[in-house]
């Protein structure tokens, strides 16, 4: 059965993984500034990644929003499971792409003027 503990712990280290894999895509991927498009596009990178969800009505505890939907739609009773984990993860990746645009392509501005 999992505990609080290992719950907490396996998603600490999910999210530092996915925050680490951010910032590894960041510098392999973007020159030294990034443009609106490219701050638009990690954001939504951020929002699949990052997004958390139920994976069903009755569970008290939240997964990762990509991995419920995929789970979900395998392995449960289909799309219809996947539905609301699937509209917060849409959810996630527009609230991180428009962030991830606004915040980096507002610094891109102000450097060239």
């Amino acid at each position: 059965m999992l505990t609080t503990q290992s719950y907490l712990v396996g998603m600490l280290v999910y999210w530092s993984a996915a925050v680490l894999g951010l910032l590894l895509l960041r510098r392999l991927w973007f020159g030294a500034s990034l443009t609106r498009a490219s701050g638009a596009l990690l954001g939504v990178l951020a929002g699949l990644l990052l997004m958390p969800a139920f994976p069903g009505p009755e569970v008290a505890t939240m997964a990762p929003a990509l991995i419920v939907v995929i789970f979900n739609s395998l392995f449960g009773d289909g799309l219809e499971a996947a539905m609301m984990p699937g509209v917060m993860l849409l959810t996630g990746m527009l609230t991180g792409g428009l962030l991830g645009g606004w915040r980096f392509g507002k610094r891109a501005t102000s450097a060239d003027e």
